[in-house]
């Protein structure tokens, strides 16, 4: 069997998501074997043994999730925020929070979906992603609720290959499954993707 060379995006796309999605499902979207995955990551040194959680640290992480930036409980407690994000997740303590209610910032919409915060601004300027302004900076304060919103109605602007769908499902309130609408958005842009891959590997 011929070897297929790495191409710039696919080992990029490895770096940013191995750790948060499962082997299987990158392999899935990048049409290769879990093998091949897993020994690439392993040659760009992503495969360091995962550091567990101790009870000091989840006490420290439930008791300034909502007061404390990821940022600062990341370096606090020497992870990396995708550690810190996952955790919160699994724990479900909910997004991160500004003022009094619970709110995601432009920031953590552009790290869920895997794009410049500054075009999340924009958005939220525009009206794409309703929410409102706070304090001096004019932050913008954006609940879960319109953030799926968004989702839902301008599947045009994000893409489930690039975003962190695992991490954004946990703001999706489902009982038993996903919303129709989501998993069609996923299968939409799997689909896509593979047919440009058939494309270029043609050419």
């Amino acid at each position: 069997m011929s070897y297929k060379k790495w191409t710039d995006y696919e080992i990029q796309y490895l770096k940013r998501n191995y750790g948060i999605e499962g082997i299987k499902e990158i392999a899935y979207k990048l049409h290769r074997t879990s093998d091949s995955i897993f020994k690439k990551a392993k040659r760009l040194g992503l495969t360091t043994a995962i550091k567990k959680w101790n009870e000091k640290e989840i006490n420290y992480l439930t008791e300034k999730w909502g007061t404390s930036s990821m940022e600062l409980i990341a370096k606090t407690l020497s992870r990396s925020p995708v550690s810190i994000r996952k955790k919160a997740i699994e724990l479900q303590l909910g997004p991160s929070r500004i003022g009094n209610g619970e709110f995601l910032t432009t920031g953590d919409i552009g790290f869920l979906l895997n794009k410049d915060p500054n075009l999340i601004y924009r958005w939220a300027r525009a009206g794409y992603i309703k929410g409102r302004r706070f304090g001096e900076k004019k932050i913008f304060q954006i609940t879960p609720k319109d953030f799926v919103l968004f989702l839902k109605q301008y599947p045009q602007k994000w893409d489930a290959i690039q975003a962190r769908t695992d991490l954004i499902k946990g703001y999706i309130h489902a009982s038993f499954r996903l919303p129709e609408w989501f998993e069609n958005k996923i299968n939409y842009d799997k689909t896509t993707f593979m047919n440009r891959r058939i494309v270029s590997n043609g050419n």
